[in-house]
């Protein structure tokens, strides 16, 4: 039997969870002296009403589940002979591929580690898919490894900021964008790439995202889409605006609209939104 591993950014509701038999490991975030359970102890909403309330407090911490956490969490699923496909988040933004792959190396059953290159809903759907092919009878680890491969292979995902404080503060871009960026009131798009978050837009004000949307909505017309996705934190204005569009294009697809984790809404900070697609 084969058993699907995912961490806590997937942002997979319980009910997924449950249907498709995905296990979940959640990770670490610290304010302060307190530490919270990714999903379980805290979520995005909660964290970024946290730091819009108390900017005084101290910056929240994210970290990945430890090499033993893993660890443990691998024997407790392995110990009926099961086997693991555990499928994580992207380096770029967090250690947890890498425990998990140490974690691999010394825990007591077989597991195959992968690294997504991707978070979120991206992260989520490939995971879906793969946890789908199990239900349906596949035991095959080989052809569940080249399926999530070729779904990364066909996915992107672009990040909208309306302030860089949050990646500066959390160390993810250099500090000299950020002061930039408070200066002159920048709303900044990226898109993640395997080795970078690589810079599309910037402008000031909301119309930055507004024309990126139109240009990226008309490309995306021609094309075919097994996924997309909206995440977003702070007002859901905008995010539902694009979902309301996408739908009308698109309507065979669902086009989840989901507040993001706490661990992204860290590093995204308030009034951030994210696309994520994948072609067929």
């Amino acid at each position: 039997m084969i058993k699907i591993v995912t961490d806590s950014t997937a942002l997979l509701s319980k009910e997924k969870q449950d249907e498709f038999n995905i296990n979940v490991i959640p990770l670490n975030i610290n304010i302060g002296e307190k530490s919270y359970k990714d999903g379980i102890d805290i979520n995005g909403q909660t964290l970024i009403d946290q730091i819009e309330n108390n900017p005084k407090a101290p910056f929240p911490i994210t970290s990945q589940p430890s090499i033993g956490d893993f660890v443990e969490f691998y024997n407790d699923l392995t110990k009926d002979g099961s086997e693991i496909v555990s499928i994580h988040m992207t380096d770029l933004l967090s250690g947890t591929v890498n425990s998990a792959s140490q974690a691999a190396d010394i825990a007591d059953g077989k597991v195959t580690v992968i690294n997504s290159h991707f978070i979120d809903q991206n992260l989520g759907h490939i995971v879906l898919e793969a946890a789908k092919m199990v239900k349906n009878g596949e035991e095959d680890v080989s052809k569940i490894v080249n399926a999530v491969n070729d779904m990364i292979s066909k996915s992107s995902l672009f990040i909208g900021a309306s302030t860089l404080d949050n990646l500066v503060k959390g160390g993810r871009i250099g500090r000299a964008k950020g002061l930039v960026s408070k200066l002159m009131n920048l709303h900044v798009l990226f898109q993640l790439q395997e080795k970078e978050l690589v810079l599309q837009v910037k402008g000031r004000g909301k119309k930055t995202f507004t024309k990126w949307f139109a240009s990226k909505f008309d490309e995306m017309k021609s094309k075919d889409f097994s996924f997309i996705g909206i995440s977003y934190t702070g007002s859901d204005e905008w995010p539902k605006l694009m979902q309301a569009k996408l739908k009308a294009a698109f309507p065979d697809l669902e086009i989840p609209l989901i507040y993001t984790s706490a661990i992204v809404s860290t590093h995204t900070g308030n009034n951030a939104f994210a696309i994520m697609m994948c072609q067929k």
